[in-house]
């Protein structure tokens, strides 16, 4: 048999072309150099160390296609509650900021009228304590005083 290079043999055994490197450098694998400085590996010398990698065997039986194994159905279906998870969480997020918008209009609302008041204000009068007949609300409300 014709000896490998360093990347067939890494397929050959199943293993990184650095995992041959390490057993080549520590003495565990033999291998030599051919004229371009490639790493020429012996079949028999890379079998003694690393067994051939196998073919893995199809089970013909199996009417399952490889995405339809019980793990990936439960790992689909964890997904697909995830994402209905996502979908609440965006729309009670949308509520929210809407909700956040309407309360801030509400305040500037009442912001807006505390102002208005405030400037639109005029000032307070004494209450006179001989003026039984008017209380403050009705002086405030029609600013004159009812004689009873």
């Amino acid at each position: 048999m014709q000896p490998f290079t360093l990347n067939q043999a890494a397929k050959a055994c199943n293993k990184s072309k650095s995992t041959l490197l390490t057993a080549i450098n520590n003495g565990r694998l033999s291998a030599s150099r051919d004229g371009k400085n490639q790493w020429q590996i012996d079949p028999s010398e890379l079998f003694r160390v690393y067994a051939a990698r196998t073919p893995e065997p199809v089970d013909d039986r199996t009417t399952e296609p490889a995405n339809r194994t019980p793990q990936n159905h439960q790992n689909n279906e964890l997904i697909d509650s995830l994402k209905a998870q996502i979908e609440s969480l965006k729309a009670q997020a949308e509520r929210d900021r809407e909700q956040i918008e309407r309360e801030r209009q509400q305040a500037d609302n009442w912001r807006q009228q505390a102002v208005m008041l405030l400037e639109h204000h005029a000032p307070m009068q004494e209450i006179n304590p001989t003026q039984q007949g008017d209380s403050l609300l009705w002086r405030k409300l029609f600013g004159r005083k009812t004689n009873g």
